[in-house]
């Protein structure tokens, strides 16, 4: 009979320890059911903190991608490294940043980004400035180049017009032209059969702008069927880039002043009847141009 109250009362001793041993047990499984809810919610916390924070750091990014995209410039190199710049602002986008250390890696490498932006902006700007300084000198320069231009274009016309004036007159003049048809006695005939030697007067007029000295003048009797009266001699002179034939010619003493001359031309038989032309020329240059009707 003890020996079965002994047994009754073992038996009640484990029962109470199991029972002390549930109760601890289920006080640990509720403990950690609230510590895993807190460390649960704590997670999920700093999981949204990182997760906002990465958006955050994104927009912000994207903001820098954009404004690269703003940026203009015609240097090739610049454009090179802005394009590098903006692959690494995509490789960061695409980075999975859920921890702290991420995500100060993350925001460094902005800060980092942004400060590469503004260098390129002052750069930019520098450039464009300098841009607008040479074209503003360019536009100086073609200003100044077209005034030299029209300046230029002005003094060449000028001494153009300087030289026509000096050559116009430096050149002799003849005045007081006739033609005389002389017999075999050298005596005046009005008529053609008797005539053997024609003679053309004429003064040349005083020019002090022309150098004194010999003076080489050229007659031309022209025909009125435009034959020229050549000379024996075939002699010829160039006007306006041609060599034509000339009826006479004589050199004489020129002094700056009034100066009676005579050129004499042989008949050959050649004069009709008819208007002739008389051309008198100076130095190659016509000095007088008359007309008479010969019968």
């Amino acid at each position: 009979m003890a020996e079965k109250k002994t047994n009754t009362g073992v038996l009640y001793g484990v029962l109470g320890l199991l029972v002390v041993i549930l109760a601890v047990a289920v006080y640990l499984l509720l403990d950690t059911r609230k510590n895993l809810t807190l460390v649960s919610a704590d997670l999920a916390e700093k999981t949204e903190f990182f997760r906002q924070e990465k958006d955050s750091l994104e927009g912000e990014l994207r903001n820098i991608y954009f404004s690269y995209d703003t940026l203009e410039t015609s240097n090739l190199e610049l454009q090179v490294e802005m394009k590098q710049q903006q692959e690494k602002i995509d490789k960061l986008i695409s980075l999975q940043a859920e921890d702290a250390y991420k995500i100060k890696m993350y925001r460094r490498e902005m800060e980092t980004l942004r400060s590469v932006l503004r260098s390129y902006i002052v750069q930019i700007d520098s450039l464009n400035l300098q841009n607008q300084e040479l074209m503003a000198e360019n536009k100086q320069l073609r200003n100044t180049e077209r005034r030299l231009s029209t300046e230029k274009e002005q003094l060449e016309q000028d001494k153009i017009q300087l030289e026509e004036i000096k050559d116009l007159a430096s050149t002799l003049q003849a005045s007081q032209v006739d033609l005389v048809l002389l017999n075999k006695r050298d005596k005046e005939t009005n008529r053609i059969r008797s005539a053997v030697k024609v003679r053309v007067d004429f003064v040349l007029r005083a020019n002090q702008v022309t150098p004194a000295g010999e003076k080489h003048l050229t007659l031309r009797i022209i025909r009125p069927d435009e034959v020229v009266l050549g000379s024996p001699e075939l002699e010829m002179i160039e006007i306006n880039g041609e060599q034509v034939p000339v009826s006479a010619s004589r050199t004489i003493n020129y002094e700056n002043e009034d100066l009676p001359v005579s050129i004499f031309w042989t008949n050959d038989g050649e004069i009709v009847p008819g208007e002739h032309r008389v051309e008198l020329y100076a130095e190659g240059k016509l000095i007088s141009q008359s007309s008479f009707v010969l019968n």
